[in-house]
Parts: structure tokens; sequence; C-alpha cells
């Protein structure tokens, strides 16, 4: 695979993971808001493993888009197409 599918595909995986973690870790905290008075430990579990597995997108998207830019600085540096200044 070379350097810009590899760019394209791990951003827009990325992307999509950090949207997602930051989806799921506010919608953890919602319900732990709404916790009803009495101990109840499903609910407790409930907004921790949505909180979890929020915690977990999030850090795999970081991890995909610190990847995607390593991608793109190799693909600059294969084609010597460094972008002008004020490009993006």
């Amino acid at each position: 695979m070379d350097y810009k599918k590899k760019w394209w595909r791990h951003s827009v995986i990325g992307v999509t993971l950090v949207g997602l973690g930051i989806n799921f870790i506010a919608e953890a905290t919602i319900i732990k808001g709404n916790s009803p008075d009495h101990f109840d430990l499903a609910h407790m579990a409930l907004w921790f493993w949505i909180g979890l597995f929020g915690l977990v997108a999030l850090n795999a998207g970081i991890s995909f888009i610190a990847d995607a830019v390593k991608q793109r600085i190799y693909l600059e540096i294969e084609t010597g197409e460094a972008p002008k200044r004020g490009d993006t």
C-alpha cells in the first residue's frame, strides 16, 4: 500500500474514532449524572463500560491520527512535494 492511501485511510479512521470516543465519554458522563439514590451495581457497570470503551476509542483515534501524520511526512519526502508556506 502506498503512503497516500495509508495516510488517507488512517486519517479518516482516526477522526472517526476520536469523535466516537468523545461521544461515548459524554454519554457515560450523562448516565453517571442520572444515578439513582441507592447503590445499583448494574447502573455503575453501565457507565463504567461505556466510558472505558470511549477512552479506548479516543486513544486509538489519536494513535491513528499520529500515524497518518507520519505517513503524510513519508509521502512528502518520497514525492519531494513539500507544501509552500501558508499552504496546508
